[in-house]
């Protein structure tokens, strides 16, 4: 494998080093058709920069930032609606169970590869997932070619259960 691709790899793994991806505009466009303004969202990963918040707000919807507080350990904002994030993949498993604790709608940006796993399968049998496939990959590092897919895995929001952007 050339240096580059090892190099892509690692930085896109399953593991705390990788991360730390931005969240693309190209990304967020295509949920904003199934979001209603007059809600107020919550990106329970923002801190030092949040593309989320800062999209959303430009195209007029009410995106609060976390403000860096820890979402897996810590109170959220009680007056918030919906959780909007590109969470860190290492930890999809825990956001995915704290937002159904939560019991609030949510939407999630995760590797199409997310749909297969036995705790994540349970979680979505047990409580419902629906799923915003969008049709070519997001370039997260600006580098070209990236190398797998994601989706935009929702609780409570889209009106059919897998749906192709």
């Amino acid at each position: 494998m050339a240096s580059g691709n090892l190099e892509m790899l690692k930085k896109t793994s399953n593991n705390e080093s990788s991360d730390e991806c931005y969240t693309p505009n190209e990304a967020i466009y295509p949920l904003l058709e199934f979001l209603e303004k007059g809600y107020t969202y919550y990106d329970c990963t923002s801190g030092i920069s949040s593309q989320i918040v800062d999209y959303m707000n430009e195209n007029g919807y009410d995106c609060e930032s976390s403000n860096g507080l820890d979402f897996l350990t810590e109170d959220i904002v009680k007056d918030i609606d919906i959780i909007i994030t590109n969470p860190p993949y290492s930890k999809k498993d825990k956001f995915i169970k704290r937002c159904y604790e939560l019991g609030k709608p949510f939407a999630l940006l995760l590797p199409v590869s997310s749909i297969q796993g036995q705790v994540r399968g349970k979680m979505f049998n047990d409580y419902g997932i629906e799923i915003l496939a969008l049709n070519k990959r997001i370039d997260f590092t600006k580098k070209g070619s990236p190398h797998f897919g994601v989706a935009w895995f929702y609780h409570n929001i889209l009106p059919e259960r897998l749906m192709f952007r």
